[in-house]
């Protein structure tokens, strides 16, 4: 019986952790589009496209050989945040 309580108890974190993470995710990518892109331009720019994740890819590392201020995580979470947010 206690082996089962664990097992339940584990396999409950580990599934709330995943949605969980999914849901701060899509918030983070918000505010990093909010506070890193819209240093240069309105985040407006961004919301009125529709690019698949490769085109976003491009988009972003542009912006970043042009100066924006984004670590690999958070460039990844943008990344998610774009592509599954503005999509065509």
């Amino acid at each position: 019986m206690g082996k089962y309580l664990i097992l339940s108890v584990a396999l409950g974190f580990a599934l709330s952790t995943i949605l969980v993470t999914d849901v701060f995710a899509t918030e983070d990518g918000a505010t990093i589009l909010e506070a890193r892109c819209s240093v240069c331009h309105s985040s407006e720019r961004a919301k009125s496209k529709q690019k698949t994740p490769e085109q976003w890819e491009a988009t972003v590392s542009r912006m970043m050989a042009k100066g924006a201020q984004l670590t690999q995580e958070e460039k990844q979470i943008l990344l998610d945040y774009l592509s599954k947010t503005y999509k065509p």
